[in-house]
């Protein structure tokens, strides 16, 4: 699999800014103004894409009974699936209105495809990218087709273990497809459940770019995935937790996902390289804290030098405290007065 990919403008990889996306696959209550509103959050914050989701219940459905409960900040809701489903969805010239605002915005948008019907939406639209949900891993005639456009392929990781997803690449290597990015997706509540080091670990199994879908608003995980060598970070984005529907509560509101984008990139940019560089400010306190070597009390031309004549005092600006014994034994040329530095040519 490649170490590097390109959706849209931006570049995936080690060493590149961290790919950050808005989740609102569900959060844009697929309501146009919102949806714009959205947008327009993801691009103020300084995020680089925003992610939909590409309903179609007919499709995904056969049982249409199936009841969903999730958490709103009124309480616990349940609804008919099917039904919900059908509410979360935009017409195809919407879409396209949709697309349109997104690439005026400079924003990245691409969308979760689980059906055929998803991936001629998609394809009518432009998308650079797909995203694969972690429930749709036993359809391998879904994800061939979408190997076989040759497109970058978010892949979510979540309930399947080491050998389906090495099925999966192995999918993708068969249509000629190495643009893979596997998503440690965990649905976990209990820290003990969620694995980070999953990260680590499907880079160098599978020789393949990684990133984090992070569940909730809480940012401890996200922060682990940067330092764990995560390419891209998935992040739900809502503009009110307020909003009927499920996963708002989930979700940041803008000024969040703002403050978020920002912190993210500072711990990046905090990551540094495998080496010992001190900063600037480091450098400033050295020369400020470490010591030099100066005369411990006024001290005459000719006198030989003792070790309890010189001691370290600071600043740094001088002969470090590590040579006392080179000058012990010598004698000074020159007048030193008291925490006076010596120097190496005063003996």
């Amino acid at each position: 699999m490649r170490d590097t990919i390109r959706i849209g403008t931006r570049t995936l990889g080690a060493g590149r800014p961290l790919f950050l996306m808005a989740e609102c696959g569900v959060t844009c209550n697929y309501d146009m103004a919102i949806t714009r509103d959205l947008i327009d959050a993801v691009r103020e914050a300084g995020a680089d894409a925003i992610k939909f989701i590409f309903w179609f219940p007919d499709e995904l459905m056969s049982d249409r009974t199936i009841p969903y409960e999730y958490e709103t900040v009124d309480g616990p809701r349940t609804e008919n699936m099917y039904a919900m489903l059908q509410k979360l969805r935009f017409t195809f010239d919407q879409w396209v209105e949709v697309k349109r605002y997104a690439d005026e915005r400079g924003v990245v948008m691409f969308s979760t495809v689980n059906t055929a019907s998803g991936i001629e939406w998609a394809e009518k639209l432009g998308l650079d990218a797909y995203k694969l949900s972690s429930w749709d891993y036993h359809c391998p005639a879904l994800w061939r087709r979408i190997a076989s456009l040759g497109k970058p392929m978010l892949v979510d990781t979540g309930p399947v273990n080491t050998l389906e997803v090495a099925a999966a690449l192995q999918l993708m290597r068969d249509e000629g497809n190495d643009q893979a990015v596997l998503v440690h997706c965990p649905h976990a509540d209990r820290p003990d459940e969620i694995n980070m080091r999953s990260i680590p670990y499907m880079r160098e199994a599978f020789g393949t770019l990684v990133g984090f879908s992070s569940k909730g608003q809480e940012s401890e995980t996200d922060i682990a995935a940067v330092a764990l060598g995560a390419v891209m970070i998935e992040k739900r984005l809502t503009l009110s937790r307020r909003l009927p529907g499920h996963h708002h509560i989930l979700s940041l509101e803008p000024k969040e996902f703002t403050a978020w984008v920002r912190m993210i990139r500072d711990v990046q940019e905090a990551l540094g390289v495998s080496d010992l560089r001190p900063s600037p400010a480091d450098l400033g306190e050295r020369w400020r804290s470490f010591r030099r070597l100066v005369a411990a009390r006024d001290l005459e031309a000719g006198t030989r030098i003792t070790a309890d004549m010189l001691e370290a005092k600071r600043p740094e600006a001088g002969v470090s405290p590590e040579w006392l014994e080179f000058f012990v034994g010598r004698e000074l040329k020159r007048d030193l007065r008291e925490n006076e530095a010596i120097r190496w040519d005063d003996v």
